[in-house]
C-alpha cells in the first residue's frame, strides 16, 4: 500500500515533498481572514446571521433584474436636482477639501470653475476653491457618479439614467476622451473647449436622438459589448460604436449641425461610452440601498487620497481608508510609480454590477494592454467569483463558454479571503495630472471590515425591510 501525503495550504511543504520524489495531494486552503482571531469572529457572526442571508438574497434580486434606461443628457443644473443657482463642484470619492484633494482632481475642479466663468484662470480657481467661495461635495451625495477625478460643473453636460420600476435617477459626466480632458486632470484650454463642445452640442445631439426615439435600454447594449470584446470599464470601444449606431439615424434627423462634430469626437473617443456604463450601473446598484441587512456592496469611491465603500445595508455610511497604489501597473515610456497618483475614481462601482474587473475574461485585448494573457483575465474574473454571491444572467462572457460575469461583492467574502475587488484603471500623473498609464487597482481591506462591523451591530429596523 502507497503512502499519499496531503498538503493544506503549505506550498512550501508541497515543494519539498515533490523534491523528494512525492505527489503531495495538494489542498488550496488557508485559515478564514488570514487566522485573525477578531475578524474570524466577526465573520461567525455574519454568516450566522439569517437576517443577513434573507437581506443578501433580496439585494441579489434587485440587483439581478435591474433594467436601468438612459432618457437623455443635458447641463447638470437642469438634470441633477440640488446643483441649480449653486457654486458647486462634485468630485469623485468621499469628502474632501481643497487644501487635500490631489493634484489631478484639484486642477480639474479649478479648470471647471473656468469653464463656469467662476475665475479667469486656473491659479485664480484653485484660491477661489481654497477659501471655500466654491462648495465641493462627493458625487455620490446628489445621485451621480464620475471617472477618475469626477469632477461635475453646473453647466457641464451629463448624462441622466432611470431606474423604470422606481424613478429612481443617476448621472454621470460625459467621457471627454483622452489627452486634455477634465477626467484625466488636466486643466488646459483645449481641456476646457472639448466640454463647451459636449455642453452646446454634443450633449443636445444625444438628447435629441432619445427624446425621438425613447429611453434606450443600457444593459443588453452593454452585454453585446462584452460579447465583443469590452470589459465595460478599461475598454469600451464596442459600447461606444453600439451607442452611436442606435442614435445616429435620429441625431440626423433631429440634430444634424452635429453630426460632424460628434463622429469627430467618438472617433478618437473609444471610452466615450465608459460614463453612460458609469450612470446605469449605479441606478442598478441604487435599487439595493437600504435593504436592511445586505452585506453586499454598493459603492466603491476614490479620491486619490481615500477610499470608501458603501454597503446597501448601511446607506449614506461611508467607511474609508487611504487609497491604495494602482498594482499591475503599465506606464507611458519616461514615467513610473514615483510619478503615479493613488486610485481615483468613482468608477469602481462597475465592478460591483458585474463589469470591469468581474468581465475580464471577456476581454483578451484589456489582458494583452496590460502585458498579460487570457489566461491572466480569466483569473481576474475567478478573483471576483470568490467574492460575489452569484453570476449575471445578462452580461455573459464568451470565451468561458457563456457563463455570466461574477455579480454582487459580499462583504463578507471580502474579509474571509482578504480579496478586495479588482478595479480596471487609468493612473495619472500625480503633480501635473493627465494619465501616464493604466492597471489593476484593489480597494483597501479595512472599509470592508469596518463596514460588516457596523452591519452585524446595525438593530433591526433601522432600514428598508427584506
Amino acid at each position: 500500500m502507497s503512502l499519499r501525503v496531503a498538503t493544506a495550504g503549505l506550498e512550501l511543504m508541497e515543494d519539498a515533498l515533490r523534491a523528494q520524489g512525492l505527489d503531495p495531494i495538494a489542498i488550496d486552503w488557508k485559515p478564514p481572514a488570514s487566522g485573525r482571531a477578531d475578524d474570524i469572529a466577526l465573520l461567525g457572526g455574519a454568516y450566522g446571521d439569517q437576517r443577513i442571508e434573507r437581506a443578501n438574497a433580496a439585494a441579489l434580486s434587485m440587483l439581478a433584474d435591474a433594467r436601468p434606461v438612459l432618457v437623455g443628457a443635458g447641463p447638470a443644473a437642469d438634470r441633477i436636482p440640488g446643483v441649480a443657482g449653486e457654486r458647486l463642484i462634485l468630485h469623485a470619492g468621499p469628502k474632501i477639501d481643497a487644501a487635500d484633494m490631489c493634484a489631478p482632481q484639484r486642477i480639474a475642479a479649478a479648470a471647471a470653475c473656468v469653464f463656469e466663468g467662476w475665475a479667469p484662470d486656473t491659479a485664480a480657481a484653485v484660491e477661489l476653491l481654497t477659501r471655500g467661495e466654491v462648495a465641493l461635495a462627493p458625487t455620490h451625495s446628489l445621485g451621480a457618479a464620475g471617472a477618475m477625478t469626477g469632477i461635475i460643473s453646473p453647466s457641464m453636460a451629463v448624462w441622466e439614467t432611470r431606474d423604470e420600476e422606481s424613478g429612481t435617477a443617476s448621472f454621470s459626466p460625459l467621457c471627454d476622451g483622452p489627452g486634455d480632458a477634465f477626467w484625466l486632470g488636466v486643466g488646459s484650454d483645449e481641456a476646457i473647449a472639448r466640454q463647451r463642445l459636449l455642453a452646446d452640442v454634443v450633449a443636445p445631439a444625444f438628447d435629441a436622438a432619445l427624446s425621438a426615439d425613447g429611453p434606450l435600454e443600457v444593459f443588453p447594449l452593454l452585454a453585446e459589448a462584452v460579447a465583443m470584446g469590452d470589459d465595460c470599464h478599461m475598454r469600451h470601444q464596442a459600447a461606444t460604436m453600439l451607442l452611436l449606431r442606435r442614435t445616429l439615424g435620429s441625431m440626423g434627423a433631429h440634430a444634424p449641425g452635429a453630426v460632424a462634430d460628434v463622429g469627430r469626437l467618438l472617433a478618437d473617443n473609444g471610452h466615450f461610452a465608459l460614463t453612460v456604463t458609469i450612470a446605469a450601473c449605479r441606478v442598478a446598484l441604487e435599487r439595493m440601498r437600504g435593504t436592511e441587512g445586505s452585506s453586499m456592496v454598493t459603492f466603491v469611491s476614490r479620491n486619490g487620497v481615500d477610499a470608501a465603500i458603501e454597503l446597501a445595508g448601511l446607506p449614506g455610511q461611508w467607511f474609508s481608508a487611504p487609497a491604495e497604489m494602482v498594482g499591475d501597473a503599465l506606464y507611458r515610456p519616461g514615467v513610473g510609480d514615483a510619478d503615479a497618483a493613488p486610485d481615483i475614481g468613482d468608477s469602481a462601482l462597475i465592478e460591483c454590477c458585474g463589469l470591469g474587473a468581474a468581465a475580464s475574461a471577456a476581454s483578451p485585448s484589456v489582458a494583452a494592454f496590460l502585458g498579460g494573457t487570457l489566461a491572466d483575465a480569466v483569473e481576474r474574473t475567478r478573483y471576483m467569483d470568490d467574492i460575489t454571491l452569484a453570476q449575471s444572467e445578462t452580461f455573459r462572457i464568451p470565451t468561458l463558454d457563456g457563463e455570466g460575469t461574477p455579480l454582487g461583492v459580499d462583504a463578507r467574502a471580502v474579509l474571509d479571503l482578504g480579496q478586495t475587488p479588482l478595479i480596471n484603471t487609468g493612473i495619472l500623473h500625480r503633480v501635473e495630472g493627465g494619465q501616464i498609464g493604466a492597471g489593476v487597482a484593489a480597494a483597501p481591506l479595512e472599509p470592508f471590515r469596518a463596514a460588516l462591523r457596523a452591519l452585524v451591530a446595525q438593530p433591526a429596523g433601522s432600514g428598508r425591510a427584506s
